[in-house]
């Protein structure tokens, strides 16, 4: 464009009428975008959070029992090379008898040390309608010092049961509760039953490893998290003194 044509262009003038139109529709477009975007957001995790979760947090007669990792998936380990596979599945062993004493079905993912996908540790449970699903776990906190017990949930089936099952394990234990937080773990998320992950400490903690290697407190961990899902299920269903 020559110079003259750009003289001969008429003012533009920023608070003429048409500029100050301009300027208040923008913003309205702007937030009926975003409400449409929260909406369909709000109804993906409606739709994920409750679907096909049965509720039976408190009707269950049968607890499925996931030992965490297994065979070349090793998990954590402790700073003098004990791993968290073994940890959690010698855990697991000890609450399943327990739950038996107590008149529960007990179902275990894992009986030794091999490796069971993620999908296959949820397609075990969903086989059962009238259950729960209680992965274990030890964490892992790097170079930090960090100790305390931690439960995971998705569903809102889950909630009350991870809320109490830390609670009671930590009053078990003596360990810090860092109480229950949700998380999208796939065990959890695609779960057909109330699903709950327990962190049973951290393992690369040296004080706190140095308690979870000794089988006597190991021990406490597996009677801390029976009694959390007996309490769970609203009291013993034989006699809580076999525990």
């Amino acid at each position: 464009m020559d110079e003259n044509a750009t003289r001969s262009l008429p003012p533009v003038h920023l608070h003429s009428p048409q500029n100050r139109v301009k300027k208040r529709t923008h913003p309205l477009v702007l937030w009926s975008l975003l409400a449409a975007v929260a909406f369909l957001l709000g109804a993906c995790a409606e739709i994920d959070t409750h679907r096909g979760v049965r509720n039976t947090s408190r009707t269950f007669n049968t607890v499925v029992l996931d030992a965490g990792h297994g065979a070349h998936d090793s998990g954590a380990r402790t700073r003098k090379g004990t791993l968290e596979k073994d940890l959690a599945l010698d855990v697991a062993l000890r609450v399943a008898p327990k739950l038996r004493a107590a008149g529960f079905n007990t179902i275990l993912t894992r009986k030794r040390d091999v490796f069971v996908t993620l999908d296959d540790r949820v397609r075990i449970s969903d086989r059962y309608e009238n259950a729960v699903f209680v992965s274990v776990h030890f964490n892992d906190a790097g170079r930090k010092q960090v100790s305390g017990v931690e439960s995971y949930y998705f569903s809102p089936e889950s909630k009350r049961m991870a809320e109490r099952m830390v609670r009671v394990l930590s009053a078990t234990t003596g360990a810090e509760n860092r109480n229950a937080r949700i998380a999208r773990f796939r065990v959890l998320r695609t779960a057909q039953n109330p699903a709950v992950l327990m962190e049973c400490g951290y393992i690369t903690t040296t004080r706190e490893a140095a308690l979870i290697v000794q089988p006597a407190y190991r021990e406490k961990i597996a009677e801390g998290l029976a009694r959390g899902i007996i309490e769970q299920r609203g009291g013993p269903l034989l006699s809580e003194s076999k525990l």
